[in-house]
């Protein structure tokens, strides 16, 4: 299948046109504003799902390519990249964001609705996409400032008190990991003299060690901080629960997850030796993070507090995948990664699921607090079915996705001689478990509450459905990567070999880039050190 490369544009271009004529419609005084907006929304979820699959089709085959903005060469203008892993993750925030999106056109109240909600999720949308399409170090750091933007007036839409409260921690934390990643695109620019990732790739193996290392940890900073990973999490909790549920889920599918996007994507191009060398460090923070989340998620008296924490739990399976990422293994080199990536898939569908269903078990009742809950199985049984079964998802329970990836992270840390981080996610695994069979208990058994009052608006059969049919896929989903475990192993290994063939990645940006560089010495890690013994 031949696919122009000026289509890699498109994900950003279609949600940035489409958010900027939706922010437009914000001047305008009619009672039909906002249902304008909703289509003009509608049509770019769409077009970007359907944009998404063309380009996962194409990558997945084999195929990757880059686009030079403005037909300036690299490493001088502004370059975006599209491999398997690039397409992986445009396709998950695709498919979460339209089915989040009918749950929000049901649920939204009108006046969060009229504040401006549906462009500025399509501009969160642009950010996401744009930082995993983009090639460009400083250009990453851009996306990140418009996820920022976009995500702190979703998360203050209403004005609460507590909706102040988060966004202000939200703000400031995140502002210190934009920091981070902006300090090390400056000493990255200061020494190689370059912000192009393939060029960064093939200079970087030149520098001074201590050189690498600044880099490394400022990045692994930054990133950790956005994706929520021990110890700069504090943000996630403080917030996520205040918004509406509509904007909790969107925001777990799309912003830790490209934290972690970030960490799969830099590392092993820029210095994957050093995920070698710290490879205990990356280890301990994926202990502490798992450790540290799952025992946080037990003192929660909300839903959606609960649920957050179970984020912060989730990410450090993603981080041990990151440890062990390049370690040789019977399946090969990279299997680890790939692992890693599916572990991410399942956790963005899997998270979303749950944050869906417990934010219409909230909006419905009226309350999130555990000690307020209870019966909604003997009222809504068919979401509470589906409640359960993204439940024991998240615990890593057969035949879903879940149990796919942890079984196959817990095989490759095994071989790896990662004992200890083996044994930790195992224990949080059953701490997990035991939190949500809590959850289900306080939220889903005994008798229904008599002060129950369903809001008007969600007593249809068309918010019903809005609300229960996205929960119903994205749990179809995580089954049906249990159940058809070898295909979905088979693209994320073909989007790890990918990632981790730092030679391809040049040539395919640009071939030039090694000619004045001859002298430093290129190729893949660790294949060349595995080959020598190592």
């Amino acid at each position: 299948m031949n696919v122009h490369p000026t289509i890699l544009a498109m994900p950003v271009a279609i949600p940035l046109l489409f958010g900027a004529l939706s922010l437009l419609m914000q001047g305008i005084r009619t009672p039909h504003r906002v249902r304008v907006q909703q289509i003009l929304a509608g049509i770019a979820i769409g077009a970007n799902l359907i944009l998404a699959l063309l380009l996962l089709s194409y990558t997945l085959s084999g195929g990757r390519m880059s686009f030079q903005m403005g037909l300036w060469p690299a490493p001088f203008g502004i370059t975006v990249y599209i491999d398997g892993l690039s397409a992986i993750m445009l396709t998950t925030v695709g498919l979460l964001s339209a089915l989040i999106f009918p749950f929000a056109v049901a649920t939204m109240d009108a006046e969060r609705a009229r504040l401006g909600f549906y462009p500025m999720a399509l501009f969160l949308l642009m950010g996401a996409n744009g930082a995993f399409i983009t090639g460009d170090l400083f250009n990453l750091y851009v996306f990140y400032e418009v996820l920022l933007m976009s995500s702190f007036v979703l998360l203050t839409l209403g004005g609460t008190p507590s909706q102040i409260n988060g966004g202000i921690r939200y703000v400031v934390l995140n502002l210190m990991g934009s920091m981070m990643l902006l300090l090390a695109a400056g000493i990255t620019y200061g020494t190689l003299g370059t912000l192009n990732m393939a060029h960064i790739a093939v200079r970087m193996g030149a520098t001074p060690y201590l050189v690498q290392a600044v880099i490394a940890g400022l990045l692994l900073i930054a990133f950790g901080a956005k994706a929520a990973a021990f110890p700069v999490f504090f943000w996630l909790p403080s917030s996520y629960h205040t918004p509406h549920p509509a904007v909790t889920a969107l925001f777990s599918g799309v912003l830790t997850k490209v934290g972690m996007y970030s960490l799969f994507r830099t590392f092993p191009l820029f210095f994957p030796w050093l995920l070698d060398e710290w490879q205990p460090l990356i280890l301990t923070i994926a202990g502490l993070t798992m450790v540290i989340g799952v025992l946080g998620a037990f003192a929660q008296p909300t839903i959606r507090r609960l649920l957050s924490f179970h984020i912060i739990s989730q990410i450090g399976y993603m981080f041990m995948g990151l440890g062990v990422a390049m370690a040789p293994t019977p399946y090969g080199v990279g299997f680890g990664l790939a692992l890693a990536i599916l572990f991410l898939v399942h956790n963005q569908i899997v998270k979303t699921a749950l944050l869906l269903g417990g934010g219409a078990v909230e909006l419905e009742t009226g309350t999130g607090k555990l000690n307020e809950l209870g019966g909604v199985v003997a009222l809504r049984p068919f979401q509470a079915a589906l409640f359960f079964l993204a439940a024991f998802s998240l615990a890593g329970f057969p035949p879903t996705s879940g149990f796919i990836g942890k079984l196959g992270l817990l095989e490759v840390t095994f071989s790896s001689g990662s004992w200890v981080i083996a044994a930790v996610s195992v224990f949080v695994s059953l701490l997990t478990t035991m939190s949500m069979i809590r959850l289900w208990q306080y939220v889903f058994w005994g008798k229904p509450h008599s002060k129950y009052r369903m809001p008007k608006k969600l007593a249809t059969q068309g918010a019903s459905m809005a609300m229960t049919v996205p929960v119903l896929i994205l749990v179809v989903l995580s089954i049906a990567i249990g159940v058809m475990a070898q295909p979905a192993l088979d693209a994320v290994q073909v989007a790890a070999s990918q990632v981790i063939d730092r030679v391809g990645y040049v040539e395919t940006v640009g071939p030039e880039l090694t000619a004045s560089d001859l002298q430093i010495p290129f190729g893949n890690y660790p294949a060349d050190a595995v080959a020598a013994g190592r």
